[in-house]
């Protein structure tokens, strides 16, 4: 064990630990049993996403307010009514849809952009743009903390979406927009350097197709064509960030 974890941990937790690793049986209830944990109680408020629950017996157990997005379970893992599940974030994942899980596992671990979005086209190439697919996207999309990570999902997300969706989508963007806006204005002090804030943001948008970008990028067209500083975008350089804020408030 890490030398660091074996000075922070007690005696009772290293001797937890070393159960649940020497256990057989992978099954979700039978290492917490090993483990000790209460499922009355110690499941309260996690963060328990891609959690493996097949064949498991949650009767009893308290998730209320944890995050569950993209739990695994089969026709064998019992819940009822004594299973508790208020607040929580629930997207069951059958056990069929456990590939399109990993490739989604690996997405949310990818080191950088580019490797996020080359694992982003082999799993819709795979699997399409499903429902489940798209509701990962939409999901991670509003976990992104940068723009540009925004795009990356945007990018592969279609233009036909339901009003919650793209609502979470526009407030996101919108967040992303104004905090990148504002990081360029503190690192030069001046106003005008904004609208380079918003350059390599249309770059992304004017090579999209067919996805969520390519709406805002059209959306966009519209609201430089209506200040009638030209027809069409050719001349980025008049794009400000107000300009692509009201592109996006349109989604």
């Amino acid at each position: 064990m890490n030398r660091l974890l074996d000075d922070m941990l007690t005696a009772d937790e290293k001797d937890a630990i070393d159960r649940v690793l020497g256990g057989r049986n992978p099954r979700f209830d039978l290492l917490v049993e090993l483990s000790g944990l209460d499922p009355s109680k110690d499941f309260r408020d996690s963060d328990l996403r891609y959690l493996n629950f097949c064949g498991a017996d949650l009767r009893g157990y308290d998730f209320s307010h944890s995050d569950l997005r993209h739990c695994i379970r089969n026709e064998n893992t019992k819940i009822d009514d004594s299973t508790k599940f208020e607040g929580a974030l629930i997207e069951w994942i059958e056990v069929e849809a456990v590939p399109i899980v990993l490739q989604m596992q690996g997405v949310e671990s990818a080191p950088g952009s580019e490797q996020r979005r080359e694992l982003l086209r082999r799993m819709i190439s795979e699997f399409g743009r499903t429902q489940h697919i798209v509701t990962y996207l939409v999901s991670a999309a509003t976990r992104a903390k940068k723009f540009d990570d925004f795009l990356d999902f945007a990018d592969y997300l279609p233009s036909a979406l339901n009003e919650d969706q793209r609502k979470s989508l526009r407030e996101t963007a919108l967040r992303l927009l104004a905090k990148r806006v504002s990081r360029s204005k503190s690192r030069t002090r001046r106003e005008k350097t904004a609208i380079f804030a918003t350059d390599s943001i249309v770059n992304r948008l004017r090579s999209s197709g067919g996805s969520l970008s390519e709406v805002i990028y059209s959306n966009l067209a519209a609201v430089i064509n209506s200040k009638n500083e030209t027809l069409a975008l050719k001349d980025m350089a008049f794009v400000e960030p107000q300009d692509l804020e009201a592109a996006i408030r349109l989604l």
